[in-house]
């Protein structure tokens, strides 16, 4: 963490007597990719030059067209290089490790943390990321940059038009993202899930339409404002362009969502008689804040928790995620979290004190309306009203939101009113990006070649083309 590197900074600072001096000269170039926890990965250099008995040095990032930043500190003692540069909140920490010649280290970075490692082997672009599946220009299908209104709103939102080349009016999916300001294309971690999808797509006969969040790229209005259910009107905004357009049958525009943007889908589709099917990926069934004491059991089930610790941890954690769900109001809710983590900060143990101050533990907290829509969500006031074609896949390997326990929710809410026309399906070995996967932890989302699997878009599309014709 942030706090921790700041006492491993001082010990370093303080007590250099104790440590053995630096032996070798690092001036010159160090070439490196900072893989934070989301699995996200980008270039990044350190610049260092020789100064009297220490060195000046900058930060450089080949990906961007930025100026080099300057290093506010750089300490090097025995094994140990500390950098920083104060403006950024950047701080990196790194031990030599002889036999790989690098640094080995972690960061942090305007709240982000991840490993760093340093070298002198220049990386290349194409060594960030490899993305076989990610669609090369031209394409043998046509798209078109648009822009539509959110008229509810007031907000004008940027996207990608995507339909087989030949003139048609197709049957047409709007894509709609997870969770966080994501652009057009879904990126996490160097994939672009969306573009893959929509290539899949239009090469098979469906055409798509994808979009940047509200305040994101092309897209006006601000995020950190919004909702799960102002997703949803820019949802609704987009169908109704989509029904403007002369390539479009107006008869056959579902939505597809993935994680949040299933709860979108679920939220955009109830009572509309204009969404012809919905796909669901890795969508929720439960309740939000259902959804977060599941979560606390994956986490602890891949980490090889037992079942009493899991338990501990639920009612640990409990009083903090019940006071984010109790009100309606995120900036009330977010009051009595803090007067829980002020409780939580006076009953621990000395040394978490002595790290911390109470200030610092109790205002770590991120909490938006976002999230506080999330938690306050019940799947069940939506499914109910939704009466279209449905389908909902999941991952068996997915630690984020739990198969099993979210389809079966999904499948009892919809045909216990009514609606037969239901599809669920657990994709063995998939996690929660839909790729076939290892660990299947977030931070491996970046690691994997693999977009998503083949399987799923093929079994998305099949689904969508055999749905039988609706009434005009």
């Amino acid at each position: 963490m942030y706090k921790g590197y700041w006492l491993l900074w001082m010990c370093i600072t303080w007590c250099s007597v104790a440590v053995a001096q630096q032996t070798k000269d690092i001036s010159g170039k160090w070439y490196g990719i900072t893989k934070s926890y989301y699995g996200d990965k980008q270039r990044l250099t350190v610049v260092l030059a020789k100064e009297g008995e220490g060195y000046t040095g900058e930060l450089q990032n080949p990906d961007h067209d930025d100026e080099a930043i300057s290093l506010d500190h750089i300490i090097y003692r025995g094994d140990t290089l500390l950098l920083r540069v104060d403006t950024i909140q950047f701080a990196y920490t790194g031990v030599w490790n002889a036999a790989e010649k690098q640094f080995e280290g972690v960061f942090s970075w305007g709240g982000v943390k991840g490993t760093y490692n340093i070298s002198r082997k220049e990386i290349r672009e194409s060594d960030v990321y490899k993305r076989p599946q990610e669609p090369k220009k031209p394409y043998p299908y046509y798209t078109d940059e648009v822009k539509f209104d959110n008229t509810h709103d007031h907000i004008s939102l940027a996207g990608t038009f995507t339909r087989p080349a030949a003139w048609g009016r197709y049957p047409v999916v709007i894509l709609l993202s997870g969770s966080g300001p994501q652009d057009r294309d879904d990126e996490m971690a160097g994939h672009k899930t969306f573009l893959v999808l929509a290539d899949f797509l239009a090469r098979n006969g469906i055409a798509s339409l994808r979009f940047d969040d509200r305040g994101v790229n092309g897209s006006g209005g601000v995020y950190a404002k919004a909702s799960i259910y102002d997703f949803a009107n820019d949802a609704k905004a987009a169908l109704e362009y989509l029904k403007t357009r002369k390539d479009v049958d107006p008869y056959t525009i579902g939505l597809l969502g993935h994680s949040e943007g299933a709860i979108v889908a679920q939220i955009a589709a109830a009572n509309n008689k204009s969404v012809a099917f919905v796909v669901s990926l890795a969508g929720l069934g439960v309740t939000g804040r259902e959804m977060v004491d599941q979560k606390v059991v994956l986490d602890g089930r891949m980490s090889g928790a037992s079942d009493e610790e899991i338990k501990e941890r639920l009612q640990r954690l409990k009083p903090y995620w019940d006071a984010l769900a109790s009100d309606t109001s995120y900036t009330v809710a977010a009051t009595r979290a803090k007067n829980v983590l002020r409780d939580i900060y006076r009953n621990s143990p000395d040394e978490i004190r002595k790290q911390v101050s109470e200030e610092t533990f109790v205002n770590d907290m991120q909490f938006d309306r976002e999230l506080s829509s999330i938690l306050l969500y019940k799947p069940l006031d939506y499914l109910k009203q939704i009466k279209c074609p449905f389908m909902a896949v999941n991952g068996t390997r997915d630690l984020q939101v739990d198969a099993t326990t979210n389809l079966n929710a999904i499948e009892r809410a919809l045909r216990e009113n009514g609606n037969m026309l239901v599809t669920i399906r657990k994709f063995d070995g998939l996690n929660h990006l839909f790729q076939r996967c290892k660990t299947c932890t977030v931070a491996e989302y970046g690691d994997l070649e693999q977009t998503i699997d083949p399987l799923v878009p093929e079994f998305i599309a099949h689904w969508i083309l055999q749905l039988p014709p609706r009434a005009r």
